[in-house]
């Protein structure tokens, strides 16, 4: 399914969506144009936590992906939902936005890997200019790392088929 909607959005001119594999990060998904990667500090209630930003941006939308090792605590059964919460937020202060949906989901895990939990959400809010502006996030806590998947535009500018594409190639490897 995800290689349909990848073979359909590839030939667009404006989304040209390309695989990109982060063996480091033990995932794959495709960015629709040449990503870069930072990699940067954040402070997580106190304690510095290195996140590896994957991302490309295509006018005034962004596709990204963030990965970050969390620490021992924050993968605790009774912390988890915080722990998610606290990136969800993040994202939410960044853009000055409002949660308008947030639900569960579900996530193929390799053999030998552990998805401890699994976030879809999707905010309005305003970018940088003023604009108005829609996200879909997507956050994944699976052994170890939180993965952050951002699809940021202007309201209008990414269209659904795009963002789908976006989020379902979106796979774990062992």
């Amino acid at each position: 399914m995800a290689t349909l909607a990848l073979a359909a959005c590839g030939c667009s001119p404006r989304f040209n969506f390309r695989e990109v594999v982060l063996a480091q990060a033990r995932c794959v998904i495709a960015l629709p144009d040449k990503p870069q990667t930072v990699q940067r500090e954040i402070d997580f209630g106190g304690q510095p936590v290195a996140m590896q930003m994957t991302s490309t941006g295509i006018g005034a939308t962004l596709f990204a992906l963030g990965v970050a090792q969390l620490p021992a605590a924050a993968l605790a059964a009774d912390r988890i939902e915080a722990t998610v919460a606290w990136f969800r937020d993040g994202l939410l202060r960044n853009l000055q936005g409002r949660l308008t949906d947030s639900r569960p989901l579900t996530l193929a895990a390799p053999r030998g890997r552990t998805l401890r939990a699994a976030l879809a959400v999707s905010a309005d809010g305003r970018l940088g200019d003023g604009r108005k502006a829609r996200l879909a996030a997507r956050f994944y806590v699976v052994d170890d790392l939180l993965y952050q998947l951002v699809a940021l535009g202007a309201e209008g500018e990414i269209p659904d088929t795009v963002r789908d594409t976006f989020f379902e190639s979106f796979r774990l490897t062992a």
